[in-house]
């Protein structure tokens, strides 16, 4: 399943109406990027959301430690284990 491992949002569930105001299911996906994070000298391929990235790209490794802190409650497993170390 689609989920960004540092804010926790996946994919939306909702209906699509035609024309008709028929309505059948359809979904919405976050838009997930691949990107490399180094966290405690460790470096993880991490997948995250385009709103994560715009607010870690270019933060120092201090900034970084406090995005994942104020996130702390929706963190991957793997990222909780990389903090722990």
């Amino acid at each position: 399943m689609q989920r960004c491992e540092i804010s926790g949002k996946g994919i939306t569930f909702g209906n699509q109406i035609s024309h008709s105001h028929r309505l059948t299911g359809r979904v919405w996906k976050p838009n997930l990027q691949p990107v490399t994070v180094v966290i405690n000298g460790q470096t993880l391929k991490l997948k995250v959301c385009t709103k994560v990235l715009k607010s870690i790209k270019g933060a120092s490794e201090t900034e970084l430690m406090q995005i994942l802190k104020a996130n702390a409650n929706t963190l991957s497993p793997r990222i909780t284990k990389a903090l722990s170390k």
